[in-house]
């Protein structure tokens, strides 16, 4: 008989998904247990952008004091055509969600900043060097067999979270297939260290001959990225003489051999796995969904994921969750995964194309944009990259009457401006809403009142009826109503005043307990009745 280790979720992979859902698991309250493979976390570059919902999720972790300083933070992208000439130069609309909307980061720093906040969560065991070899879904818990230097250990688990990469042996073990096609085109990907300051624009080199991807970092870190052309060879193209002489002509300089950090050649994949989860196994990250990095989001999808899953997987261990919800996992997160596959593999289209006609095309395309104001703006502030909207899933029908711009949120990220506290200082929004679900009552003045809900009746935090009123600097709403925001900062339901039962009800399918936290906090508001 194999020792027998007892745990809440088991998370198969320790890469950025899997340390974020780790850490996010256990602020829940959940137990959790990690194995990795390998012997560490990355010590190789992958993913270097990193959009505003990551590094509010890395806020609301903690680690965005130390991951700040490692980050190129409100980053912008250029485009260059044929001739080298500048055919379009983005940056994205100013973020709602108090983090900068697109930057640009090292996947090693933010690794080993995550391997830290999970090592500081008592709730969280970290295995490296152990691999998972067999999974059985037994209906009520999954039994795993991992195999690592303590031997063979079987490890009994409520849930499973497979982050374990494009490769996936748990996807495999479960025959998930995944949908989609791999990039036909060869790619160089080349990091250096000690190349200076640079300007915060990504450049990329639509040149029809050798496309090429300049993306900047801090403290001299700099990413290249080259097609290879017809014939070569990864062996003839890593070689620090062929990377010196691919870069020189955008460094304006020779690069010595140690100045190379990692030298790849990947071709990349756009696939999706077709179910999300089975039984009490559930994908995530590129387990889950694999896409071309030209628009920056393999890495941020997985981020989604775990935010998104973390909660749900939680408010089931506890009892406080339905089945339905967790189900809402691949409701809400498939598609949009699926957005930013077609988004990466058609902005690849238009850096990768070697064709002259089409390049032609092209160039004169996004150069008359210009003539048309609204397609230059969706261009320009990268309107093309969508945001998360669930119209399905864990969030309640809109009713009538509420404003358009009320109705909008719905399904969205909630806003994360800067609010007054009681005390007088000012902070981002979601340091008052905590770790559970909030209703945010706007006022007709500038005020919110947070009201954190609990599954269990007994004291809330905040103020002695439950509340926190907070001064909203930037007025969001004009006239009074109600969010109602789950765990993962999402707007579940909104209502006008005096209705919030009613939108609370309609996600008694998924979290049933809402409506009657929303009563309890109701009747400590009513004043005594006299005796």
């Amino acid at each position: 008989m194999h020792p027998v280790m007892d745990t809440d979720v088991l998370i198969v992979g320790a890469g950025p998904t899997g340390l974020t859902a780790a850490a996010l698991l256990a602020d829940h309250g959940v137990r959790v247990v990690v194995v990795e493979k390998n012997p560490g976390t990355c010590d190789e570059p992958r993913a270097i952008s990193v959009a505003d919902e990551t590094l509010r999720v890395m806020q609301q972790i903690g680690i965005m004091d130390r991951l700040r300083p490692e980050t190129l933070l409100d980053t912008g992208a250029r485009y260059f055509g044929r001739d080298g000439r500048l055919l379009a130069e983005v940056r994205p609309a100013s973020s709602r969600l108090g983090q900068p909307g697109k930057s640009q980061f090292d996947q090693p720093v933010l690794e080993e900043l995550l391997l830290d906040a999970v090592r500081g969560r008592d709730r969280v065991t970290l295995r490296f060097e152990t691999e998972a070899f067999s999974v059985r879904d037994a209906g009520d818990h999954v039994e795993t067999t991992v195999l690592g230097p303590q031997g063979r250990t079987v490890v009994r688990s409520r849930w499973l979270i497979a982050c374990d990469g494009g490769r996936s042996p748990v996807r495999c073990q479960l025959g998930i297939p995944m949908e989609g096609s791999t990039q036909v085109e060869e790619w160089i990907v080349v990091d250096l260290l000690g190349t200076g300051e640079h300007e915060r624009f990504a450049e990329f080199h639509c040149n029809g001959t050798r496309p090429a991807v300049v993306v900047p970092g801090v403290k001299g870190r700099c990413r290249f990225e080259f097609m290879l052309l017809p014939g070569e060879t990864a062996e003839q193209v890593t070689t620090p003489d062929m990377v010196a002489t691919l870069v020189e002509p955008y460094l304006h300089r020779r690069i010595a051999p140690e100045d190379i950090r990692r030298a790849r050649v990947y071709v990349a994949h756009q696939r999706v796995a077709l179910r999300y989860r089975q039984g009490r196994v559930l994908l995530a990250g590129d387990a889950a969904h694999m896409m071309p990095p030209f628009a920056g989001q393999g890495m941020n999808a997985g981020i989604r994921d775990a935010a998104n899953l973390a909660w749900k997987i939680a408010a089931a261990v506890h009892g406080t969750g339905t089945d339905a919800l967790v189900a809402t996992y691949e409701t809400e997160r498939r598609p949009h995964a699926e957005q930013m596959v077609k988004l990466s593999r058609r902005i690849g289209q238009i850096v990768m194309s070697t064709d002259a006609k089409v390049t032609l095309t092209r160039d004169l395309l996004l150069r008359g944009t210009g003539l048309v104001p609204s397609l230059k703006s969706w261009i320009t502030a990268m309107k093309f990259l969508r945001q998360p909207h669930f119209t399905g899933g864990c969030v309640a029908p809109v009713p009538g009457g509420l404003p358009k711009p009320v109705a909008g949120v719905v399904g969205r990220a909630l806003s994360q401006p800067a609010v007054l506290l009681p005390g007088g200082e000012t902070a981002p929004l979601d340091t008052v809403l905590g770790t559970g679900w909030n209703a945010l009552r706007f006022t007709a003045g500038a005020g919110i009142e947070v009201v954190p809900l609990d599954a269990t009746p007994g004291a809330t935090p905040g103020a002695a009826d439950g509340r926190i009123v907070v001064a909203d600097r930037s007025r969001s709403f004009a006239e009074p109503v109600t969010l109602l925001v789950r765990p993962d900062r999402y707007v579940a339901a909104a209502a006008p005043a005096g209705r919030e039962s009613e939108a609370f009800a309609a996600l008694g399918e998924y979290v049933p307990w809402l409506s009657d936290a929303w009563r309890r906090h109701q009747e400590r508001l009513q004043p005594p009745i006299p005796s």
